[in-house]
């Protein structure tokens, strides 16, 4: 019988914050960005509601055809390897969307993944239903268009959850500048506290 030796994430930043999350102005969002914990938890808290997914896109499909090789080469995909595609947004109540998010998973490593990929919950929400506990490895945090304003900057981070087989999910998150200020010059402190309605005043 082979055995899987136990999988060794690549190595991290060195210890303390790091230098591309201190960047950011808003202490909320340096909050996010730095946690290696359940985002969905986060959210909420800003949101001051449960959040609800609303999934946009799913798909089956080989590697090569996502968009970008930063995802299948992440998993340590070949080319033509299966993959899951999940592109959601995580909405109040009230509908407004707080972060949208572009999931890939390597189809067939893990049936409890695959499963937690096609459920109406919200990611970690879903692996934790099916009792599927994952390390994340941060991969890289900066400022993106916001999806519902791409004119808009937001804050971003993408990492990997994976266990001691190896890397099992990417993911790429990007969140409503709303709730979660993108500056990085010191303007964008003010105005943080936001209702379940969504912000009544988004912040710079």
């Amino acid at each position: 019988m082979t055995t899987v030796p136990p999988y060794a994430p690549p190595p991290g930043p060195a210890p303390g914050l790091d230098l591309r999350i201190t960047e950011f102005t808003s202490s909320r969002t340096r909050m996010l960005l730095a946690s290696d914990g359940l985002t969905t938890v986060l959210l909420e808290a800003a949101a001051k509601a449960p959040l609800h997914v609303r999934i946009t896109h799913t798909a089956r499909l080989s590697a090569h055809a996502l968009d970008d090789s930063t995802s299948w080469t992440a998993l340590g995909l070949e080319a033509g390897q299966p993959c899951l595609l999940r592109r959601t947004r995580l909405v109040t109540p009230a509908g407004v969307p707080v972060s949208a998010n572009v999931v890939v998973a390597a189809a067939g490593r893990d049936a409890d993944v695959d499963a937690a990929m096609l459920a109406s919950r919200p990611l970690g929400y879903a692996l934790a239903d099916r009792g599927c506990r994952l390390e994340r490895r941060l991969l890289h945090v900066g400022r993106a268009a916001w999806p519902e304003a791409p004119d808009r900057t937001c804050a971003s981070k993408t990492y990997v959850m994976y266990n001691a087989g190896g890397p099992l999910i990417f993911v790429r998150e990007t969140f409503n500048p709303a709730y979660f200020p993108s500056g990085t010059d010191g303007t964008a402190t003010a105005r943080e506290a936001c209702t379940a309605k969504g912000p009544a005043r988004p912040a710079p």
